[in-house]
């Protein structure tokens, strides 16, 4: 089993990774939480695939646990999903001392997490995984959010885990649109901070060559997350960078109403959209859009935006990234070196307006 220690201020703890970590997470859970009962945030198919290992698990380990499901998929991430989870918990009799569990996506783990952070003012939770993207980023850092009609995560708080536990072997029964989502995430990493991470996905066939190291590669995206979110745990300065390809992908996500792209196909195409405009100023000496569409091609994830540069315009003002009228995008200065770069929405608009004929395209 490989273990990182996360170790924000006073607010430290473990990410476990190892095939078949399920049916252990009772007993790993139980080195952190002396009292007797969980709450269960899962959805349906993953529930229906991986409830009764889990279950099963805290019953050894001496825990009463409680269930609540949830539909798959972006949908659940709302106001109403929230309100229908805090009166569960209020029904079942939830106690400060009792503990929150996410077990699911991306979108499971951000729900329970911003309940945690503000039910009764803040309970414990811990995130167990079940995707790729949810390993590798989605679970570390404490980031927790739903989604508004207006925009993505526009409501949510910092809210760390008391652990996390990734069971590699759970990725082997996502589908290939699934697995390939989450390499979307597994890519940004690399193109951020490693070019060797980088230059071993493009060494592997897809997803078959991928989950020949997946443990490799879930250790060293949240090894390399965990150093940032160290440093700047709430989002003001080197965190951003985790954020590439996010401000163009959020507004493909909006555009296609959360059903046309998956998050990570929309991260995807919004890398492709970075890397352009990074060369397009000039802050990429050569242009690495080549080296990034390879690699997407290699792990069946698009790369070309079917939306007009205008349309993209609008849900990018509702970014949270948007201050004083100056989005911070992550550029690339090289693969595996970025940078943050303010656009004022004035200049952005006029690079929209030229985009035909230069970074579009």
């Amino acid at each position: 089993m490989k273990t990182i220690r996360v170790a924000p201020p006073g607010k430290e703890y473990d990410i476990h990774i190892n095939e078949g970590l399920l049916k252990n997470a009772g007993s790993l859970i139980r080195t952190i939480y002396p009292y007797q009962t969980v709450f269960i945030v899962s959805d349906h198919k993953v529930w229906e695939l991986y409830g009764e290992v889990l279950t099963g698990s805290f019953y050894s380990a001496g825990f009463m646990a409680h269930t609540i499901l949830f539909p798959e998929g972006e949908q659940t991430k709302s106001i109403d999903s929230l309100n229908r989870l805090y009166d569960e918990l209020v029904e079942k009799n939830m106690k400060r001392s009792d503990l929150l569990i996410a077990f699911g996506g991306g979108v499971i783990g951000d729900l329970t997490g911003f309940c945690a952070a503000t039910y009764m003012r803040g309970v414990a939770y811990v995130q167990i995984p079940t995707t790729l993207l949810a390993q590798v980023d989605a679970s570390v850092g404490g980031k927790t959010a739903i989604n508004l009609q207006g925009g993505k995560n526009l409501v949510g708080a910092f809210w760390q885990p008391k652990m996390v536990i990734a069971d590699t072997l759970l990725l082997k029964t996502l589908s290939d649109r699934d697995f390939a989502g989450g390499m979307a995430e597994v890519i940004k990493y690399a193109a951020i901070e490693s070019q060797s991470l980088f230059d071993k996905l493009q060494s592997l066939e897809g997803r078959g060559g991928a989950e020949t190291v997946m443990e490799e590669i879930v250790y060293e995206c949240c090894d390399i997350k965990r150093r940032i979110v160290e440093k700047d745990e709430f989002d003001k300065n080197e965190r951003m960078v985790l954020n590439f390809g996010h401000t163009f992908g959020h507004a493909v996500e909006i555009l296609g109403n959360y059903q046309k792209f998956t998050h990570g196909e929309a991260v995807a195409i919004g890398m492709v959209i970075a890397a352009k405009l990074s060369k397009q100023l000039s802050i990429s000496a050569t242009d690495l859009t080549p080296r990034i569409v390879s690699l997407l091609r290699r792990y069946a994830l698009p790369f070309d935006c079917p939306y007009r540069p205008e349309e993209l315009l609008a849900p990018m003002l509702h970014d949270k990234k948007n201050f004083n009228d100056k989005i911070q995008f992550i550029m690339l200065t090289d693969i595996g070196q970025n940078t943050i770069r303010p656009i004022a929405i004035s200049e952005l608009e006029e690079l929209l307006e030229r985009r035909d004929d230069q970074w579009m395209n």
